[in-house]
């Protein structure tokens, strides 16, 4: 059984396990610390659209999920989510799950009409879950990442 908590100050340490060069293959690699403690405090913020969610299966803390508002390169304001599952826990469909119920967090909110989610090409696990989830793959583009491109599927579910 997964479910989804908010993000806790306690919760610092999972970035530090997020940050290595398994975890961050997909994206521009490891982050540096102070990278890290701004991306903390940002997750703590409950000021602004959206959270930052833990996953967790049977207590324990497995992987993050999140949703905020994106407003680049669209018609309208979207949900976009992203999601991190520790390594010793990947395989397990705890992303599916936490992306399930993220769906109907988002679609109970009734804010927009849209979710993305922007995995890397070459990310196989993350673009399958976007399938498996009813995402529409919309194309494929160059995509900003801490200050990087990356090349990128945009993913699209209507809310």
């Amino acid at each position: 059984m997964v479910t989804l908590r908010p993000w806790h100050d306690d919760d610092r340490p999972l970035l530090d396990r997020f940050n290595s060069p398994e975890m961050t293959a997909h994206l521009v690699g490891p982050e540096t610390e102070e990278e890290l403690e701004k991306r903390h405090r940002r997750y703590l913020r409950t000021d602004l659209p959206g959270r930052m969610l833990v996953i967790c299966a049977d207590g324990v803390a497995v992987g993050s999920i999140g949703y905020w508002e994106n407003d680049e390169d669209a018609d309208a304001v979207v949900w976009e989510t992203g999601w991190s599952v520790l390594p010793e826990f990947q395989g397990r469909g705890y992303a599916g799950s936490a992306l399930e119920a993220l769906i109907e967090i988002v679609r109970a909110d009734g804010r927009h009409a849209e979710i993305h989610a922007y995995p890397a090409v070459d990310n196989a696990p993350s673009n399958a879950l976007c399938r498996r989830a009813g995402f529409s793959l919309r194309r494929t583009r160059p995509f900003a990442f801490r200050g990087t491109e990356i090349l990128s599927n945009d993913w699209a579910l209507a809310l």
